[in-house]
């Protein structure tokens, strides 16, 4: 398990665990809606933490005959699971509970109960978007945060960050719905705090839900991609190159494959062009050459992409294959 993600995962599950309970506790006490979708709220949050704990820890098996990339992408599966919970449990709850008491007005008592949970939920919620808002600026670097959280495949972190966004947002929108109810002596706007609770939890699901889809169709590493197209571009033993393709498996697991051809004169540097005289020696000079040609350029590739494990060149040289008819298929 990696642990710097499941740190930040179970700080968050006891902090959501915690104000749960103090909601339902509060929403019971007082007949608060929006403090009842709270509840809500907070459980699938707690929920959810458990379903990113089992993802991070079934992704960290290593690779068998099955499943010869490993089972990374199962994180990417558990992460979506845990965005279906928001959707579910959050947003279609909490907007059922706001119109049920639009329609049914109840009387909302005893305001001081819910703002005293919400003022600590606050505090409590807060502190952990703190810690997971730390890690993901030094994870991410120079990139900016709104970049990086589309970016990145941290979907396990990248969803605690979420939810207790939400969270800190809800529970704002909570402390408006509930002082002026009690302002207007009426449920209403307690209500209407529900539903824009659950409207502001669908966005975040379906925000979740799209990413981890993408990650789960192969969707590309656009920032590798660039690097490696870079290191191509200014390599100076590549002729050209195209179908360079990326593949995500975890966040530091990325599969690159590509066709490449290298420039003449660095494949006969120091090979005779004529092989009449030992074809089989010529053979293995020129494919030795090219192997090692590949080697430097994967090793390029790995230090500046570390979150790249598995490297796909395929080299085609065209006048090579013309001459000798020799093909040479350099793969990691």
């Amino acid at each position: 398990m990696e642990d710097h993600s499941a740190k930040q995962i179970i700080f968050a599950f006891f902090g959501n665990l915690l104000v749960a309970i103090s909601k339902f506790a509060v929403a019971a006490i007082s007949g608060s809606a929006v403090m009842f979708s709270e509840g809500l709220h907070s459980i699938a949050d707690t929920a959810n933490q458990l379903f990113l704990l089992f993802g991070i820890k079934r992704a960290s098996r290593p690779a068998d005959k099955e499943h010869q990339f490993g089972f990374g992408k199962e994180r990417f599966f558990w992460s979506l699971i845990a965005a279906f919970g928001i959707l579910i449990v959050g947003c279609v709850l909490s907007i059922q509970k706001g119109l049920s008491v639009i329609l049914h007005p109840e009387k909302v008592t005893h305001i001081e109960w819910p703002l005293l949970v919400i003022l600590l939920s606050i505090l409590i919620e807060g502190y952990t978007l703190l810690v997971t808002y730390r890690f993901l600026h030094k994870t991410k670097g120079k990139a900016k945060l709104i970049k990086f959280l589309d970016s990145s495949s941290e979907t396990a972190v990248i969803t605690v960050f979420f939810e207790d966004s939400a969270a800190v947002t809800g529970l704002a929108i909570a402390a408006l719905g509930i002082l002026l109810s009690s302002f207007f002596h009426t449920s209403v706007f307690d209500g209407l705090a529900s539903i824009a609770i659950g409207i502001l939890l669908g966005f975040v699901a379906i925000f979740l839900a799209n990413k981890n889809k993408d990650l789960l169709t192969d969707q590309s590493h656009l920032a590798t991609n660039r690097k490696i197209e870079e290191i191509f571009q200014n390599h100076p033993a590549i002729e050209k190159y195209h179908d360079l393709r990326t593949i995500i498996f975890g966040p530091k697991h990325i599969v690159v494959v590509s066709d490449v051809e290298f420039k003449e004169e660095f494949i006969y540097e120091n090979i005779g062009r004529d092989p009449s005289s030992d074809r089989k020696e010529y053979t293995e000079q020129v494919v030795h050459k090219i192997g090692a040609l590949t080697d430097q350029l994967e090793s390029e590739i790995r230090n500046i992409c570390p979150e790249v494990k598995e490297i796909y060149l395929e080299v085609e040289q065209e006048k090579i294959a013309q001459s000798p008819a020799l093909i040479t298929n350099a793969r990691d």
